[in-house]
């Protein structure tokens, strides 16, 4: 499905909604680093590679028959939150909507984000290994056997790969990594 078929909602009007009591719930479905990061202040966290109908059943409190109620999803910029769209449509969901632009646009528009981490961000982490691990390549390459260049050749394959597909392998290991668990802003586990 393409993004102009999907529903949006604007920043603004997704405000003017809850200040008029309307039971809309935004879900984010970044990763927990980034959610950690910055969200916007009302967003739960269901993210993407966790977004079953089960999961967000669970998250937002709901029975087996409450697929109409009004779910915005959203993410950095709108890619994944297309995804969770689509997969919840494709699960009986009927009262869904994409935030306009994500929490970029958001905070664009000049609404606070909630910050709960100092954790390095998932993209700036990825780009340590990546550089880490092509200086240990040049270095064994130099030091130990003139294979090890080689191996510049697989991490460029992985950066055209994720580049084309939008799926980073090396993003979703360190994601699973320790320091980037999915803790709550109080830094506790999730109930």
């Amino acid at each position: 499905m393409s993004q102009a078929n999907i529903p949006n909602i604007s920043a603004q009007e997704y405000l003017q909604r809850i200040g008029e009591g309307d039971p809309i719930t935004l879900i984010d479905v970044r990763s927990t680093t980034e959610y950690r990061e910055g969200h916007i202040p009302s967003a739960k966290l269901v993210p993407l590679n966790e977004l079953t109908e089960e999961a967000l059943r669970q998250e937002l409190d709901l029975q087996q028959t409450d697929r109409d109620i009004p779910i915005v999803f959203t993410c950095h910029s709108g890619f994944r939150a297309q995804q969770a769209y689509e997969r919840m449509r494709s699960a009986g969901y009927g009262n869904l909507m994409l935030l306009e632009g994500g929490n970029e646009a958001w905070e664009n528009a000049g609404y606070p984000l909630k910050r709960c981490s100092d954790v390095v961000s998932l993209e700036r982490q990825v780009q340590i290994a990546i550089g880490s691990l092509l200086l240990l390549k040049v270095l064994f390459g130099f030091t130990v056997h003139e294979m090890f260049f080689l191996a510049g050749a697989v991490i460029g394959a992985g950066l055209i790969v994720a580049g084309v597909t939008r799926w980073c392998g090396l993003a979703q290991l360190i994601a699973a990594m320790p320091w980037n668990r999915r803790l709550g802003c109080d830094g506790k586990e999730p109930a």
